[in-house]
């Protein structure tokens, strides 16, 4: 498969059939963990300051998720160094998460350094993979995109917990600036990235995070000892089942032949994705167990805002495999454009307006997934006029 070259050259050709290794999905599977307290700490007393500590805390995690992936992109291995610097990692990100519960976890200082420490630790798994002159390039880089925002944190951990959330903001938002707007080079065999072994690993995370929302949501029925909204309980299999299907077969559906790699704009349109189907998925779960009233009248909003925040990921998702929104893209910004617009109609949260919601946005959701795999299916076939005219059995000079 073809890949972009960081200099604008001609694309490279990436190394045949790239494997994802049981310790890298050991190592989603403790991500994903630590992600998953974030969203305890949400559930367990849900209230807009409580999620937007829970969202920043998610996309903080998964920056170091992605940082360690598209380390292990580059420079595949195996050796026991690396192992045992990413237990060490594992540790740290488990530590930072069990500070975001507010009232039962640790201290936001403590969760800061573990953060920072988080971070150093993809740094030296970077050093310790270059020699020679382009260590000190390699350097610089680290020092901006991992030194300076672990050096924020390890700061800021001194200062008051009112100012915590700033401070893993501010570090996030430099590290993410500083990856997105790097050249990256080229591993020892003169490949930019293995498109197939990334794919592989974004997939991976995302059915687990998706996974994990399922878990909540039995977890929360389980200590309820009953299902409040049955309709919503239902809806939610589906809307689930359709957001699976649209990243899966869809938006990010394998295209033998790609030749651009536009790596960095789907790392952040998969951070933003992260970022909704959370919101969208813990909403799912109060909305079930009728436990929206916690959040006020912003509840059914805050759904709204993070099912659009989706279909407004998949778009870009889009993009970055066709080069243009296409059809499918377009037809996913308005869809998140309607669910913006309903949700602040029938955001009162009565009992009405969230059958309402969920009814739309489950139509919405589904008519997307069928919209999407559709146009995937025709592109490659070559193109939706052309799958017009076969179903039509006008193709080939049939009538």
């Amino acid at each position: 498969m073809a890949e972009d070259r960081p200099d604008g050259g001609p694309a490279r050709t990436s190394i045949a059939g790239p494997t994802v290794t049981w310790f890298e999905l050991f190592y989603d599977l403790v991500v994903v963990a630590a992600v998953s307290l974030c969203n305890d700490a949400y559930l367990t007393r849900p209230s807009l300051g409580t999620a937007v500590a829970a969202l920043l805390s998610m996309a903080a995690l998964s920056w170091v998720w992605f940082l360690t992936t598209l380390f292990n992109n580059f420079f595949p291995g195996d050796d026991l160094a690396r192992r045992l610097l990413l237990l060490g990692q594992m540790a740290a990100l488990v530590i930072a998460a069990l500070s975001v519960d507010q009232f039962e976890g640790l201290s936001n200082a403590t969760g800061l350094i573990a953060y920072a420490v988080a971070l150093l630790i993809v740094g030296l798994l970077v050093l310790r993979s270059h020699r020679g002159p382009l260590r000190v390039a390699v350097l610089k880089g680290s020092a901006l995109a991992i030194g300076v925002p672990a050096a924020v944190c390890v700061i800021g951990s001194q200062l008051p917990d009112k100012y915590a959330g700033l401070v893993l903001a501010a570090a996030l938002a430099v590290s993410i600036g500083t990856v997105l707007t790097a050249r990256l080079p080229a591993n020892d065999s003169g490949s930019v990235l293995r498109v197939d072994h990334l794919r592989e690993r974004r997939g991976l995370f995302i059915l687990i995070i998706l996974g994990e929302g399922f878990a909540g949501l039995v977890q929360t029925l389980h200590h309820l000892g009953s299902i409040p909204r049955g309709g919503v309980f239902a809806l939610t299999f589906v809307l689930s089942f359709a957001l699976w299907w649209i990243y899966f077969d869809g938006t990010f559906a394998e295209r033998p032949g790609q030749v651009i790699v536009r790596w960095r704009l789907s790392l952040l349109a998969h951070l933003t994705l992260i970022y909704g189907m959370a919101g969208t998925l813990d909403l799912l779960v109060l909305l079930t167990a009728q436990e929206e009233a916690e959040l006020g009248d912003s509840s059914l909003l805050y759904f709204a805002l993070s099912l659009a925040t989706v279909f407004f990921s998949f778009a870009v998702l889009g993009f970055t495999v066709l080069g243009r929104l296409g059809t499918a893209g377009l037809v996913q910004i308005a869809s998140g454009i309607i669910v913006v617009v309903a949700g602040l109609v029938v955001a009162q949260g009565e009992e009405a307006s969230v059958r309402t919601l969920m009814i739309a946005a489950s139509i919405l959701v589904v008519g997307n997934a069928l919209f999407a795999v559709w146009t995937e299916r025709a592109t490659d076939s070559g193109g939706w006029r052309s799958a017009l005219r076969r179903v039509a059995g006008s193709e080939d000079g049939v009538p």
